[in-house]
């Protein structure tokens, strides 16, 4: 299965083509199981454009960006139509089970066509990522809620006996089935966590999370390695150096690592659209000082995916902050894979 032949798009204003490109950006624009506020259907979008007013220029000079190559696939329009059309089905249900009102015909029903749908996403960009992979490309994941880099992370595991996945995330992830639904943004790290490839889940800036949460995380202890906001608070608080916290957090991560990335570890006025936004959070120059250290003690990334961006009404600010996470993102694969320098 070869893809090399499909078009890109001008992400960061940089036309490149795919077969040139040493990094693979499949967009996905699906928010069927968004719970709260929807919007980040259009994140893929809204940070192409955005896209074009970033400098990729350095205080040392130039960044890098043409020599590693990043092209962004077409957005598939197919997926945001039918997302749409799933939206419909799932806002009445989830509204109903908040509630209290549960049909068990309706539930198996709607549950069961999400289900279904979801899978076929998961399974497309499956293949669509090893493809790529087989090419030597480096692939990431623009979301879309955070259901959707699934299918990267299973493809990756057929390429690599072993990796981590860091998660920067308000939010652990480890519902399972959340509110029935197997392929929930809020289930990803459950799901991830069934895969024997993944050997540890490091989350960093976890500061919404419930009594279940916690004893998941409890019983995973050794495999799921929490740092919490509020311990970040308080030891800057208490003087500790970011960049201490930071060796901390590179001291639980092996040689290889997916970078999982939800907006909303992002502090919230970096993110004011994401569906579920949570005061407290990283700052941006925190997270790419965290990502340089990664590729500074000799890490490698193997993937990464950016989800639950979403733009807010007649703003770009979410998307201008999202389009320069998923620029650093980029950059710092690239680098862990010496195919580009740091800037």
């Amino acid at each position: 299965m070869k893809l090399l032949t499909h078009s890109s798009t001008k992400l960061f204003g940089v036309a490149c083509p795919i077969e040139k490109a040493s990094v693979i950006i499949i967009p996905v624009p699906w928010e069927v199981t968004v719970s709260s506020r929807s919007g980040t259907a259009l994140g893929p979008e809204s940070i192409l454009r955005a896209s074009y007013e970033l400098g990729t220029m350095t205080r040392h000079g130039a960044s890098g960006i043409q020599e590693l190559g990043v092209a962004m696939l077409p957005i598939p329009h197919d997926w945001k139509t039918l997302s749409d059309t799933l939206r419909h089905h799932t806002v009445g249900y989830i509204h109903a089970m908040e509630l209290g009102f549960e049909k068990s015909s309706l539930k198996k029903s709607i549950v069961k066509k999400i289900d279904h749908y979801a899978y076929q996403l998961k399974e497309d960009i499956k293949a669509k990522a090893l493809a790529y992979l087989k090419e030597d490309k480096l692939v990431g994941i623009l979301g879309g809620d955070h259901s959707v880099p699934l299918g990267l992370i299973e493809a990756l595991a057929e390429f690599h006996n072993n990796f981590c996945v860091l998660q920067i995330d308000a939010h652990p992830g480890l519902r399972k089935a959340y509110r029935g639904f197997q392929y929930s943004h809020a289930s990803i790290m459950h799901n991830v966590l069934q895969l024997p490839h993944i050997t540890r889940l490091v989350q960093v800036g976890l500061r919404s999370y419930t009594t279940q949460d916690l004893q998941v995380i409890a019983a995973e202890e050794g495999r799921i390695f929490p740092f919490f906001d509020s311990d970040f608070k308080r030891e800057r608080f208490q003087g500790v150096t970011w960049e201490k916290i930071c060796a901390t957090i590179i001291d639980t991560l092996p040689e290889r690592i997916y970078i999982s990335f939800d907006i909303d570890g992002l502090d919230a006025k970096l993110c004011p659209s994401t569906g579920t936004p949570v005061p407290g959070g990283l700052e941006f120059d925190e997270v790419c000082y965290l990502f340089e250290q990664i590729v500074e003690a000799g890490k490698k990334i193997v993937g990464f995916d950016l989800c639950e961006v979403a733009p807010g009404e007649n703003m770009d600010w979410d998307a201008q902050v999202g389009s320069r996470i998923l620029y650093k993102l980029a950059m710092v694969m690239g680098a862990s894979q010496g195919k580009t320098f740091l800037g």
